[in-house]
């Protein structure tokens, strides 16, 4: 690029930087993720003042890097903003913090390529296993309106199965579209995943407070069907019993005693194991 082509284009962006602090935009801000804005084509990161503010608002530059919040945006100004950019029909599967997590929906503009999931952003007055309508800007899906021509009952039943645990395959009903079907086995799996996590976790508690009431620590254990294969230490020793899962009784004991294993606890047991070390 000529030094005289390099000189016009530096004070072009110069005096569109100056025009952009002299003047209030607006623009869709998450809560801790700030603001960017496009100044001759060049994308900027700004931080919003009050830090905690999360919505749709007129804002007034600081400087560059910085604004700070005028007031809320109208529903016209939202609207308006919006038409900017494609349409797409997502479906609302999982809110993990403060945003839902989509899956694509039948329709929507052909330029936007979905695939797997997506964070949608703002959504207001929708639920789980919704059709809305979002905007993409190239970053992010802006929440626009449920999409009313769904009928509102699929989402309705489909939380109702959900509550129920009841199986994907059993979730059949008139008008259930691939889509629906696929965010109902996508919750239903994530539901399940965490419900085993949470058994894991208050097992790994359950073991841990056993043996420290008792004086041993914990080194490792397997699940099993029913019990629990558990490696633990006593005394500097190295132990390794099976005990049932509700109640922690022991199966066995990893030592003889005679075929009254089941006569114990994991908590007794390392007495007795204490016992033995001291024999």
């Amino acid at each position: 690029m000529a030094k005289k082509d390099l000189s016009k284009l530096l004070a072009k962006l110069t005096n569109a930087e100056r025009a952009f602090l002299e003047r209030e935009f607006f623009a869709p801000v998450v809560q801790g993720l700030g603001v960017q804005v496009r100044i001759e084509k060049v994308r900027c990161q700004m931080s919003i003042s009050p830090k905690d503010f999360s919505g749709w608002g007129v804002f007034r530059p600081l400087s560059h890097s910085s604004a700070q919040l005028v007031r809320a945006a109208t529903m016209a100004e939202r609207e308006q903003y919006l038409k900017l950019f494609p349409r797409v029909a997502l479906i609302l599967f999982h809110k993990p913090g403060g945003r839902w997590d989509a899956i694509a929906a039948s329709g929507g503009d052909v330029r936007v390529k979905i695939e797997g999931t997506v964070p949608v952003r703002l959504v207001e007055g929708a639920d789980q296993f919704d059709t809305v309508h979002a905007r993409f800007d190239g970053s992010n899906f802006w929440f626009e309106a449920v999409d009313e021509s769904v009928d509102a009952g699929m989402a309705s039943y489909l939380r109702e199965r959900l509550l129920e645990m009841a199986h994907p395959d059993l979730t059949a009903r008139k008008g259930l579209n691939a889509g629906l079907r696929l965010a109902y086995e996508m919750c239903y799996k994530l539901r399940v995943s965490k419900k085993e996590a949470d058994e894991l976790a208050r097992g790994e508690y359950r073991l841990r407070n056993a043996l420290a009431h008792s004086g041993a620590r914990l080194r490792d254990y397997t699940e099993l069907a029913e019990s629990f294969r558990v490696t633990y230490t006593v005394d500097g020793r190295i132990h390794t019993s099976v005990v049932r899962k509700s109640d922690l009784t022991v199966q066995t004991a990893g030592i003889c005693l005679a075929g009254y294993d089941r006569n114990f606890d994991l908590a007794s047991l390392v007495g007795v194991l204490r016992e033995g070390n001291m024999h």
